[in-house]
């Protein structure tokens, strides 16, 4: 049953339009009457009609005035104006305002009718469209993570243009800072070894290491974690954690103690445009890790959580992985292609380089941070990689921070 409201400040004239409104048999109910602009305000917050009738010439408030002030309150209630006045400006002013239809005295039922059908219509067809846009509204929530990742993977593709990425990403309520850390997780053969026993489906196993990863980024400033159609996990990040070598090593064994297998994590700062390509890099990245062989894997693990140790030597790593030096030597050159001694300070380096941007560091606190005793060592090293002094480093990251660059 559809709700009115009559306006009209003349008796005789609410109450005939009230009896032919019963005449139409059709499934309306006069909710309300006013006898000015002023009262129907008062009643529209009292009664909710569905829509009004209404006379736009009334005291008080005229019909122009009242239909201002319903706008005003955010009232998306339609209204059918009638009016005495053949003039076009009337007409321009009500139709300016959003009246459904502005009809002129003396009116026909025929035409009332008609126009009251088509308004109790509109409002039909308006209300059955909010209630389809409020079930995708519910099923948008239950599957939004499904979504970002959709959007993820086709942004990683390379598929969206900045513009789609831009809207899909506001549309998915996510917000991207300029520059940002893509982190891959990737765990190896642990799926395989469950799916082989017929304990786990490959959704369930996906879901299940997607929430794992979740509750591990919590406490970072996290972007969003998607499960990615090639790694299992990736991570955005607005910046990496301080110390991303102790993060990293610990995520790795959180992880791997939480679904088995070995688990791969790779980094890489990267911008809308950029990373695409840069995750293509990641991903052979990752696969080279893969293909190391178990006893390399384990060194290089150990070499990231413990770098900072001034102390760390070959011994250490061959005596924690219970192998012999000479051994992981010769099987670390083969795979990486690199002797320990390059690897260990690549690493120390890449981090170094890092650190720069810290502007309270020193240069001989970042060298103890990356494990190295003397400031003499540490600048040779630096140089021997970065092809300058990290002063010199520090010096052209400053000049390009001036130059807005």
């Amino acid at each position: 049953m559809w709700k009115v409201l009559i306006a009209d400040d003349e008796p005789k004239i609410r109450q005939g339009l009230k009896s032919v409104l019963e005449e139409m048999k059709l499934p309306i109910t006069v909710c309300a009457e006013a006898r000015n602009g002023m009262e129907a305000l008062e009643k529209i917050e009292q009664f909710q009609p569905d829509f009004i009738l209404m006379d736009i010439c009334m005291p008080k408030l005229s019909g122009i005035q009242f239909l201002e002030e319903l706008r005003k309150l955010d009232k998306n209630c339609p209204v059918i104006v009638i009016s005495g006045f053949n003039e076009f400006s009337y007409a321009k002013q009500a139709i300016k305002l959003g009246v459904s239809e502005y009809l002129l005295k003396p009116i026909a039922e025929e035409e009332l009718q008609a126009a009251v059908v088509k308004v109790t219509e509109e409002i039909k067809q308006k209300r059955k469209s909010e209630k389809f846009m409020e079930l995708v509204k519910q099923q948008m929530i239950q599957n939004q993570d499904y979504l970002r990742d959709v959007f993820f993977n086709e942004w990683m593709e390379g598929k969206l243009s900045r513009f789609e990425w831009e809207e899909q990403a506001r549309f998915l309520d996510m917000d991207f800072p300029d520059n940002m850390i893509l982190i891959l997780v990737s765990v190896q053969s642990s799926y395989d070894k469950k799916i082989d026993k017929g304990t786990v489906t490959e959704e369930i196993y996906k879901i299940t290491l997607e929430k794992i990863i979740r509750e591990l980024m919590e406490p970072y400033h996290t972007v969003s974690v998607f499960s990615s159609k090639y790694e299992d996990v990736a991570i955005v990040m607005e910046k990496l954690p301080e110390n991303f070598q102790e993060f990293s090593a610990d995520l790795q064994l959180q992880t791997e103690e939480k679904v088995g297998g070995k688990c791969f994590i790779t980094a890489r700062e990267c911008t809308f445009e950029t990373l695409p390509d840069i995750s293509r890099e990641m991903r052979r990245e990752v696969q080279k890790m893969q293909e190391c062989r178990p006893i390399v894997q384990d060194a290089r693990k150990y070499i990231y959580a413990n770098y900072q140790d001034r102390n760390l030597d070959l011994r250490q790593v061959a005596h924690a992985i219970g192998c012999n030096s000479s051994y992981i030597s010769r099987i670390m050159k083969q795979e990486l292609g690199i002797s320990f001694k390059d690897f260990l300070t690549r690493l120390r380096i890449s981090q170094a380089v890092r650190l720069m941007e810290d502007r309270e560091l020193s240069i001989n606190q970042i060298a103890e941070k990356v494990g190295y005793s003397n400031q003499h060592y540490f600048s040779a090293a630096f140089k021997n990689c970065q092809g300058m002094s990290p002063s010199e480093f520090r010096k052209n990251m400053l000049q390009i921070d001036r130059n807005g660059l």
